[in-house]
Formats: structure tokens, sequence, C-alpha cells
């Protein structure tokens, strides 16, 4: 994506660099999808012509059309992959979807703009891996049976993979996810890729409140619930799914839940509330929808730090929206 000073810095260290600019690409994908479109309304505005007519025009059209639209979906796949890239580490990611692209600045990453990305030859090869084997996990939980080696080792490969992990989890479910967790403890390597996965698909898939309720109402049922919380607590969820943890956490912060194993005065639900207080987005939103569950809970626990920062940032989302109200009279 030429013209991008990221892009520019990172040729001038170094002549073989590839990159993407995840911005830049997003506004490519606009335009992909644009030219696609209007080439498809020139053709069917100019579809009936007279015999006479020569249509060597009409199929080099057709040809570029065709070719045109089958770019938006392999940008769309570069662009998810940069983004989990840049965004590893837990760090929230630009939004992701054709309605919002270009919203946020992503960065620029070599990440998915070589030849191949990831490991898949395209989309639907990456979805088609991660929905096979989820249903390899369920056979295996189901049977009684440990989750078979090659897909550990897959999932361990392919965390980073929006489409993969989009696959994965569409198809296992939140009682799937929390047997897949459930299945991982005792090995780091396995956690790691369950959390980083789970975080990555949580942008990808709507992952709401009814969906982590059932996520962690079956690993509650086997004895792992605050391993669950540990491993979304840490995945980098999406803001949507941060704010949902966190009002679970809010609407059940005096219950203990089976298997908890937080010491007290910790309270139970602390790790659930950490994310969206740690996103001032996810914090302002949480506060705005469920602001009188965040002043009964810090009234409950007012030396909890996540309690405390969820409020400060709801405090300080308010004077931010007064401010040109009250400048105005």
């Amino acid at each position: 994506m030429a013209g991008q000073d990221g892009l520019r810095a990172s040729a001038a260290r170094d002549k073989d660099f590839v990159g993407i600019d995840t911005a830049a690409m997003a506004r490519l994908i606009q335009q992909m999808t644009s030219a696609s479109d209007a080439i498809t309304a020139w053709l069917r505005t100019n579809a009936a012509l007279p015999p006479s007519v020569p249509r060597t025009g009409l199929h080099q059209a057709a040809a570029v059309e065709s070719w045109a639209r089958a770019q938006p979906g392999m940008l769309s796949r570069r662009r998810s992959y940069a983004i989990a890239h840049l965004s590893k580490g837990a760090a929230d990611m630009p939004r992701v979807g054709t309605g919002h692209l270009g919203a946020r600045t992503g960065g620029t990453t070599s990440a998915g703009a070589g030849h191949t990305v990831g490991h898949f030859p395209d989309a639907h090869a990456a979805t088609r891996a991660g929905s096979a084997d989820a249903a390899a996990i369920h056979a295996a939980v189901t049977a009684g049976h440990p989750i078979p080696a090659a897909v550990w080792k897959r999932l361990a490969t392919d965390a980073d993979d929006p489409d993969y992990v989009k696959g994965l989890y569409a198809r296992l479910g939140p009682a799937g996810a929390a047997d897949l967790i459930g299945a991982a403890l005792g090995h780091e390597v396995r956690v790691a890729a369950v959390r980083e996965s789970l975080g990555l698909a949580s942008h990808h898939l709507r992952m709401s409140e009814t969906w982590l309720r059932d996520l962690l109402g079956e690993a509650s049922r086997k004895g792992v619930h605050d391993d669950a919380v540990g491993v979304l607590e840490h995945a980098g969820l999406d803001r949507r799914a941060k704010v949902a943890l966190a009002h679970i956490g809010l609407t059940h912060l005096g219950a203990v839940p089976p298997g908890h194993r937080i010491p007290v005065p910790d309270p139970p639900h602390e790790a659930m509330l950490r994310p969206a207080a740690a996103d001032p987005e996810a914090a302002a939103e949480l506060h705005a929808r469920h602001s009188e569950a965040v002043r009964g809970a810090l009234a409950a626990f007012p030396t909890s730090p996540a309690l405390q920062r969820l409020s400060a940032q709801g405090d300080d989302t308010a004077r931010l929206v007064a401010s040109p109200t009250e400048e105005a009279s």
C-alpha cells in the first residue's frame, strides 16, 4: 500500500519489506467493492445491445467485474490476519467487518502481506479446518477420550488465524469452548492457544452475555469456573464481549460460583471486571448501560480496584459528554 508513512519507514530499513497498512487496506476493500458494484450496474444497463453491436467491450467488462468481485474476500482475509498480529499481547483490535473498515488506524505489519496467508490457501479452507477440528473435539469429549494431538497442534499453530478460529468456535459453541478450556488445563502451551484463539474469535463472532453465561455455566459444572474466567480475562476480548463479561460479574458479584478458588478479600468476580476496567471504551459503555449496577457493586466492595476504575471511567465520560452542553449554555 504505497504512500503510507509507516510503510515508507519500514521500507527504508529493509529493501525487501512487504507490508500492510490496515487503514489503507480498508479503503482499498471499499474501493474494490464499489468498483465491482459499478461495473455490475453498467453491465446490467447495457446487456440488451442490438445484435449488430460488437460485444467485445461487454465481455472485457464482465472479466474485470469477475476479478474485482473476487478481491474483497482475499483482501479482507489479509487485513484481518494483519490486525490479529498487530494485536498480539491481548490488546484490543480495531473493528473488523466491511461495515466499519478503516474506522480506526490499525498500523503496519508484514503479516498477511506475503504470497500465503497463514497455513490455508483461502478463507474457506481455514474456516472448514476450524469447523472440522471442533467436530473432532466434540467427538472426543463425548466419548471420554483425549482431544487428538493433531487438533492441539493445529490450534497452537493457527490460533492467530481469524478464519480458522471463527470456524472453530462457531461450531464449538459456548459449551464446547468450556470443554476445550477444561481439556487444556495443566498444559500451558494449550492454555495459551485456547486463550489466544478465543480472544481472536470474539472479534469475529458475537460472544454475547448469553454466550458467555453458557460458557461459564458449563465451566462451573465441570469445576473449572475460575480457570475459564482466567482465560477470558487475558484473552484480549472484543469490546462488546468485555462489557458482557463485566456485566455478568456485576450481577453475580456477591455470589461464589461452584469451584471458585479466588481468595477473599478479592471480590469473587473481580477478574471478570478487569478487562472492561482496563479498556476506556468498554468501561464507558458498561457505565452508560449499567451505571446502577456499577454503583451498587462499588458500594458493596469499595476497595475493589476494578470497580473503582470503572466508576472513574464512567465519571470521566459523563464530564466529557456534559462539557459541550455546558459550553453552549
